[in-house]
């Protein structure tokens, strides 16, 4: 693996644009430039997340983003040779692959959004690898984000009441970044749609949820506080929410706790 150097590097991400219009020619020059920078050292456990499922060729932190920079105008410029280069992209079984793909769907024009709705929803049900899923919602949806929060909302929706839990996942997964962006309001909704799923006792998303809840405990504690409270009280024998509270208290402000610690005791 070669040394990282700024100039020669934006100078081959560069290079790698000539080959848009066909994703075949970029497939393969995309390798080519991957393999030069590829970690033949890489062994499993030695960076702090998880090592990938599927092959990837270890490349340094900056290489992917400076083609990612490289390749935005275009993304932004040729929206369907964009989306049919992300495609071709796709169907490589490599991390680096999808993940410039993912990122080629979020820089394009967001309107229409099936066009994007329907790839992520068909990628997220092709992969198990962890960064990918988290990257459909943090690179593949970033501009739907941006520029048409309402109908972000609409798809978060519609995937938390999705009897299929992949579906839940990207819904929940989607959550945090639009209670960052400052463009939500809409709290009575959200704790409407999380009760439902809380109340699921062998739910396999307690971890998501419990990020959701990490962050609404920052942005609105007191709603939140009183949120949980109530699917609390409401919720019988049923045992999940208390588990959510009791892992979700120094989440929250102090002054907020005791009221938490109180509702936990009550029967």
């Amino acid at each position: 693996m070669p040394a990282i150097q700024p100039g020669r590097l934006k100078i081959q991400a560069a290079e790698l644009t000539q080959f848009v219009g066909d994703p075949d020619k970029f497939c393969r020059a995309f390798h080519s430039f991957l393999d030069f920078y590829a970690d033949r050292t890489f062994r499993s456990g030695q960076v702090g997340e998880p090592p990938p499922l599927m092959h990837a060729y270890h490349v340094p932190a900056p290489v992917l983003p400076a083609v990612e920079k490289e390749m935005n105008q275009f993304s932004i410029d040729s929206r369907e040779p964009a989306l049919e280069l992300a495609d071709t992209l796709w169907m490589e079984s490599i991390l680096e692959f999808r993940l410039l793909a993912l990122s080629l769907v979020g820089q394009v024009s967001p309107k229409p959004f099936q066009a994007i709705i329907t790839r992520v929803e068909l990628w997220v049900t092709s992969t198990s690898e962890e960064r990918l899923i988290k990257a459909m919602v943090y690179s593949g949806l970033v501009r739907l984000l941006k520029e048409y929060p309402g109908d972000y909302l609409e798809h978060i929706g519609t995937w938390l009441s999705s009897e299929e839990v992949r579906y839940n996942r990207l819904g929940l997964l989607a959550i945090p970044p639009l209670l960052e962006s400052g463009n939500f309001e809409n709290y009575p909704q959200l704790f409407n749609q999380l009760g439902k799923l809380m109340r699921a006792e062998m739910t396999p998303l307690k971890t998501e949820i419990l990020e959701i809840i990490e962050v609404l405990a920052h942005l609105a504690p007191e709603e939140t506080a009183y949120f949980l409270g109530q699917a609390k009280k409401t919720a019988g024998e049923n045992a999940s929410i208390s588990w959510y509270i009791r892992n979700s208290l120094s989440y929250f402000p102090i002054d907020t706790q005791p009221y938490l610690r109180t509702v936990l005791l009550e029967s």
